[in-house]
C-alpha cells in the first residue's frame, strides 16, 4: 500500500460495536475512519460530507433500510466502494446488495485480518464475499446467466482447465466455488493456509484477475468448476 491513507465511512446502529469497529480498523496503519453514522438516512448525506474511499454498512439498521440507503448511494454515486458486513447470510440478500451496488459482502463473525483484506481488496478495484456465502451467491448467479442464455438451468460439462493451471490448482479452484475459506481448503486438502495462499496467488496470475469472487464466476462462465 501507498503512503496515503485508505479513508472509511461506517454505517452500524449499535454504539458498541461500531467503536469496536472503529479501533480494529485503525490499528492498521493504512486505515482511517474519516465520518460514522447509525441509519440508511445518514449514509448519503455522511458520504457526500466525507467523500470516503469506502463505506462499511450494515443491512439492518435503526431507522431506514440499509438496502434503500445502499441503493440510494449508488443511484448518486456509481462508482462509491461499499463493503456489507452483516449477520444476514441468505444468498437473496447477498445478490440483491451486489445488483444495488455493493462490492463485498462480509459476515460480522469474520476475523480482523480478513475485514482489512476485504476492505483493501475492493479499494482496489476487486470484489470480495464471505466464504459462507460465497457458494449459494455463485449458484444463483450461474443459474441467472445459464437461464438467460438457454431459456432454462443446465449445469454446463465440466472440462477442468488443465491448459492454464495445474492440477491442484484446479482443485483449489473447485473448492474456492465450493465456498471454502483459506482454512477449510487447507484442512481439505491437507496443506498449510500459506501454501493454500501460495495455489490461490498463482490463480489469479494465471486467470489476470485480482480476487477469488472473479475467478469463480470466470471458472463457472467457461465451465471449469461444478455447482456441487
Amino acid at each position: 500500500m501507498s503512503s496515503q491513507k485508505i479513508n472509511i465511512l461506517i454505517i452500524e446502529s449499535h454504539p458498541l460495536f461500531r467503536e469496536g469497529l472503529k479501533r480494529v480498523l485503525e490499528m492498521d496503519a493504512d486505515l482511517r475512519v474519516v465520518a460514522e453514522g447509525d441509519s440508511g438516512e445518514q449514509l448519503l448525506p455522511l458520504y457526500k460530507q466525507s467523500q470516503p474511499d469506502i463505506v462499511i454498512m450494515d443491512l439492518n439498521l435503526s431507522s431506514e433500510n440499509g438496502k434503500d440507503g445502499l441503493s440510494e448511494l449508488t443511484q448518486h454515486f456509481p462508482d462509491a466502494k461499499v463493503l456489507i458486513f452483516t449477520v444476514v447470510d441468505n444468498s437473496h440478500d447477498v445478490a440483491q446488495s451486489i445488483n444495488s451496488g455493493a462490492s463485498g459482502y462480509l459476515l460480522k463473525d469474520m476475523d480482523s485480518d480478513s475485514l482489512i483484506q476485504a476492505i483493501k481488496t475492493v479499494v482496489a478495484g476487486g470484489y470480495y464475499l464471505h466464504p459462507k456465502v460465497t457458494k449459494d451467491f455463485i449458484g444463483e448467479f450461474a443459474k441467472l446467466a445459464i437461464y438467460n442464455q438457454k431459456g432454462s438451468f443446465r449445469q454446463t460439462d465440466v472440462v477442468r482447465p488443465y491448459h492454464l493451471l495445474t492440477v491442484r490448482e484446479s482443485e483449489v479452484l473447485q473448492l474456492l466455488a465450493d465456498g471454502h475459506s483459506n482454512r477449510s481448503l487447507g484442512e481439505t486438502l491437507e496443506i498449510s493456509e500459506k501454501t493454500v495462499k501460495n495455489h490461490v496467488s498463482a490463480i489469479l496470475q494465471k486467470m489476470e484477475l485480482q480476487d477469488r469472487t472473479q475467478a469463480v464466476v470466470t471458472a463457472l462462465k467457461n465451465g471449469w468448476v461444478e455447482l456441487r
